[in-house]
């Protein structure tokens, strides 16, 4: 009877260390990134011979350094990576030169996106009491050589395309099947912004973000305002006053956008479109000579007659690889004389109305 009691108590602690084997094996897989969010399900059978033209080299491994966040939110300090999706996109990386854009490379990037890593941190925006809503915020990535590059806090958390701005971890050629090509990838990890058309915002080696609210001037808030009317937009560049667009720019050729006019609070908004001459035509006579570095480092606040602003990257505007152009939509009522409209935006909240300044500037 003693070696029947006997066997069974071994049978228990054997089943019982079985149990926490699997336990500690659950575990230590769900500690570290959770697997590659991919474009297609190729990414499982690389070199596969699949129809995914993105999918027909290996991803090299990149250098890995280390990230701290700065600026205004809760918790400053050293990034954790683990638990997070490594996800995918695909990039034409080119620069612009004296003779026009030269390829760089094709590429299939793997690595975690900035609205992956900075979404679960809490913002303290330095001005909520004043101004809550986070479409006056900036980042500036820097790396410890001092480059700098910058994105508008809602081209990562309010685009219609996000996880497009991240930090590539691999990358992949992505290669012609006709001709022969080579194409180099970093060996250290970099930021990516895919929907650039030139790639003056690939940083190598990032080393920390620092979010930061627009406090270049202030612009007082008034909503009493009645009616809500600005004839004219002052367009300032680092400070100078460098154009007043009026009737006249009002006139010039329009582009027409159809839209589901989407807003973060109230939803749904019925609009009939909106119509203007683009942001580029207006403003890039002013910044054209100023292009190239503006593309890496410009910020352009865009801010109504009320004080309601908001901030977008130079490169949103006019760096964009899908050719969407940003308008200075024409109402001569209420809300006029121009309005900013993004087709690239999910959320209507950056469409600032009665515009009275546009500030381009630089941190």
């Amino acid at each position: 009877m003693s070696d029947k009691f006997s066997i069974m108590k071994t049978m228990r602690y054997f089943t019982l260390a079985i149990c926490f084997l699997v336990m500690a094996i659950g575990f230590f897989s769900c500690s570290g990134p959770l697997g590659t969010d991919a474009l297609t399900g190729a990414s499982k059978n690389f070199a596969s011979g699949g129809n995914s033209l993105f999918h027909r080299t290996e991803p090299v491994r990149m250098q890995q350094g280390t990230l701290m966040l700065a600026g205004e939110v809760t918790v400053a300090g050293p990034i954790d990576l683990k638990g997070l999706y490594e996800r995918e996109t695909v990039v034409r990386e080119a620069r612009h030169d004296s003779s026009g854009m030269a390829l760089v490379g094709a590429y299939r990037y793997k690595g975690y996106s900035l609205l992956d890593l900075l979404n679960d941190n809490v913002l303290a925006k330095k001005n909520a009491e004043l101004f809550r809503p986070a479409i006056d915020l900036y980042l500036i990535v820097e790396n410890e050589t001092g480059q700098r590059v910058v994105f508008s806090w809602s081209e990562i958390f309010h685009t219609a395309r996000p996880h497009q701005i991240m930090i590539a971890t691999a990358a992949a050629p992505v290669l012609p099947y006709k001709r022969e090509v080579t194409y180099p990838v970093s060996p250290i990890w970099r930021i990516v912004a895919a929907d650039d058309l030139n790639n003056e915002r690939f940083l190598e080696n990032p080393s920390k973000i620092t979010v930061v609210s627009f406090d270049k001037k202030e612009y007082p808030i008034n909503r009493e305002i009645k009616p809500l009317f600005s004839s004219a937009i002052d367009v300032r560049l680092h400070d100078s006053i460098v154009a007043v667009l009026g009737p006249d720019q009002a006139s010039q050729e329009h582009l027409h956008y159809e839209t589901t006019f989407y807003g973060m609070g109230m939803g749904y908004h019925s609009v009939d479109g909106f119509s203007g001459p683009s942001v580029e035509v207006l403003l890039k006579p002013f910044t054209a000579h100023l292009h190239d570095e503006l593309s890496g480092s410009g910020l352009v606040c865009f801010s109504g007659l009320d004080g309601y602003r908001t901030v977008f990257s130079y490169s949103e505007l006019f760096n964009r690889a899908d050719g969407i152009k940003a308008i200075l939509a024409v109402n001569e009522e209420e809300g006029g004389m121009f309005r900013l409209f993004h087709p690239a935006d999910f959320f209507a909240d950056r469409s600032v109305k009665a515009l009275q300044e546009v500030y381009i500037f630089q941190p």
